[in-house]
């Protein structure tokens, strides 16, 4: 059994992967900085899977106290941590540069990336202590090094998570933890929709490829579990992914998906 925590988890793909550790017989802790939603993610894992494996935390991950509270309150309540899974991260007004305020630029900035390295900080030292570990980043939009139009903050954290989860794999690759990354493929998440939305394009394209977060997160649980190499990419965007989505276009239409 698995011990598994996953930042930003009370709703979209970290809660969809809760319910797909749970399902699979891990042991779960989730997090996020609301504590209504928290509360409500909660109340629903424990609704389908029961209480005994499924635990949950208020955390701000660009607080790096709260990050090691989190860790702290895992050991307490789940025992060692397996897996952890930075997935928390948030998009910013798809606005260009010069229209947002520094405040929403610098609250993205913490999240999504202040957020990963201070929750790789916190888990590979904890990994260290225990003697072994496997740390996920997420990655999204930006990673590749393209440009997404009007998305330049976003796209820069995750261009450095990129960068940064690079460094991390070959630093660590003495060291008896594991590092890798999760690229999830097109998910019809609220944060995909915020972003689709935008331009019709964009709307056609979540709508055609999108896949739903549970089904979606079903598959990206299972390929985590079944990893035990560093450094390993958990992608689900591979020509093979893409080439499998576009030949259930015609099924997923008659289902009405």
């Amino acid at each position: 059994m698995k011990n598994i925590v996953i930042t930003g988890s009370s709703r979209g793909i970290g809660l969809g992967l809760a319910h797909a550790f749970l399902s699979k017989g891990c042991r779960v802790m989730i997090s996020s900085s609301n504590s209504s939603n928290l509360d409500k993610a909660l109340n629903e894992l424990i609704e389908q899977h029961g209480s005994e494996h499924i635990s949950a935390k208020t955390c701000d991950v660009a607080n790096y106290k709260q990050v090691q509270e989190l860790w702290n309150h895992a050991h307490k309540s789940i025992g060692r941590v397996d897996i952890w899974i930075n997935n928390a991260g948030i998009v910013h007004p798809l606005l260009p540069f010069w229209k947002l305020d520094m405040k929403q630029i610098g609250h993205t900035l913490d999240v999504n990336l202040a957020g990963t390295i201070n929750g790789s900080h916190v888990a590979i030292r904890g990994m260290i202590e225990q003697g072994s570990g496997y740390l996920y980043n997420l990655e999204g939009q930006g990673a590749d090094g393209g440009i997404i139009h009007r998305m330049g903050i976003f796209g820069t954290t995750k261009a450095a998570v990129h960068y940064f989860s690079k460094s991390l794999i070959e630093e660590t690759r003495s060291l008896k933890i594991k590092v890798g990354t999760i690229i999830p493929g097109i998910i019809r998440t609220a944060l995909q929709a915020d972003t689709a939305q935008q331009t019709d394009a964009g709307r056609l394209f979540l709508s055609l490829l999108g896949e739903n977060v549970r089904e979606a997160t079903e598959d990206l649980a299972k390929r985590i579990l079944a990893n035990n190499t560093h450094g390993a990419c958990i992608n689900r965007m591979t020509p093979p992914d893409m080439i499998g989505k576009l030949a259930s276009l015609p099924f997923n239409f008659l289902l009405g998906r």
